[in-house]
């Protein structure tokens, strides 16, 4: 594989280089799917979003600032692809199939076997729709408390209680 930087890359892909992009997307594609499949939980749906932000990355390719890492400018345009996705979805989805686990130290470790995430599953599938979502879009949109906010019409400081209470309830459920 090509061993020129990112951003050499991106300046050639401004002044017209399709290899120069074909390069890029091969660089980044399975690792862009990883963190893709992670938010949405669904293959088809990680492809389709990876394939968004690789055409959204073209078209926005102009403003790419070269003296920025590009892997946040790119990890950024899926992100927010994927989170448009889920919103799109959303009346088809129930949290139990786009979430998986808590993103935190202490229940990762109970997250070592298949019956252990199962169980995470279904505690988040206990909680209240209003602490469902923020948990979802804190942990697996990897979101932070105003993009939630302005996600679900929510003031900041509803957003830090209803994560609070959903990760009380979480450890409630989970640790009885």
């Amino acid at each position: 594989m090509n061993e020129k930087p990112d951003e050499a890359l991106v300046r050639e892909v401004q002044e017209g280089s399709i290899t120069a992009y074909e390069i890029l997307v091969k660089r980044y594609q399975q690792r862009l799917f990883a963190f893709v499949y992670r938010i949405v939980r669904d293959e088809p749906a990680a492809q389709e979003v990876v394939q968004d932000a690789f055409i959204s990355l073209y078209k926005t390719i102009d403003r790419v600032d070269t003296r920025k890492k590009f892997s946040s400018y790119l990890y950024s345009i899926a992100r927010n692809t994927a989170i448009s996705s889920l919103r799109a979805r959303k009346p088809a989805v129930s949290i139990d199939e786009s979430a998986v686990s808590v993103d935190e130290v202490a229940m990762e470790e109970r997250l070592a076997s298949q019956e252990q995430r199962e169980g995470v599953r279904r505690a988040i599938a206990k909680l209240e729709k209003k602490y469902r979502r923020v948990i979802t879009l804190y942990y697996f949109g990897d979101l932070s408390y105003e993009e939630i906010g302005e996600t679900l019409n929510l003031p900041i400081n509803t957003v830090r209680t209803h994560l609070a209470r959903a990760k009380q309830k979480l450890r409630d459920i989970l640790y009885i």
